[in-house]
């Protein structure tokens, strides 16, 4: 098991009859940064991508210096300097499936996988210790959100969700408190760009939140 919970090997999803689809492997490695005070996690749903997901090593491809999705946070959280905050980047589940979630028949197709391996993702955020925790996508905000002591303050759905307010959720998994929000997909944001004010919101309470904690 890796410094805050992430699995060195794992079967539990192809010994589980509820899995569909057993040919998955775990070789896709979390990512971790040493930086400031600032504590931020970051989740994705699950390490496969549409092409050559052979390509992927670690979570969000962070290896990866001119990856899409790494470019993309980089100006998220611009002016601030991404590289001098401390990162943790994981997903709700950990295999990588021979083609995505997606593409498989049935809007519940994770839950089985996600309910084996929640048990990581929970140890991984009460030993990070994260400031603040975005999920990208509403499957890991649907997901994510149901380890909450307190799920019924935010909506399990991207709408009910992302930007509503100018500031972040305060959640909780046992006694740890964290701020927390859904953030859209990078394609999804992209095209939310056009209607504002939600996109606006999380900006707003991005920024405020980094304010806040970095004086």
């Amino acid at each position: 098991m890796s410094e805050f919970g992430y699995p060195e090997s794992c079967i539990l999803c192809k010994s589980f009859d509820n899995c569909l689809e057993k040919n998955i492997n775990l070789h896709v490695k979390p990512y971790h940064q040493e930086g400031n005070h600032f504590r931020l996690m970051l989740i994705g749903q699950d390490p496969t991508i549409f092409y050559k997901s052979e390509r992927v090593h670690q979570v969000l491809m962070f290896d990866k210096e001119t990856g899409q999705l790494k470019r993309w946070l980089k100006k998220l959280f611009e002016p601030e300097d991404l590289s001098s905050f401390t990162i943790y980047a994981t997903n709700i589940v950990k295999c990588t499936f021979p083609k995505p979630p997606s593409t498989y028949r049935g809007k519940n197709f994770l839950l089985p996988y996600f309910e084996n391996c929640k048990q990581y993702l929970i140890k991984e955020v009460t030993h990070f210790k994260p400031t603040l925790v975005l999920t990208l996508g509403e499957p890991a905000n649907r997901y994510f959100t149901t380890l909450f002591n307190n799920s019924d303050m935010i909506g399990d759905k991207m709408q009910e969700a992302f930007g509503m307010k100018s500031d972040f959720f305060e959640a909780m998994i046992g006694n740890l408190k964290f701020l927390y929000s859904p953030c859209l997909h990078i394609k999804t944001f992209r095209v939310a760009e056009v209607y504002g004010e939600r996109v606006e919101n999380f900006k707003t309470a991005l920024k405020k939140t980094l304010l806040d904690s970095l004086r």
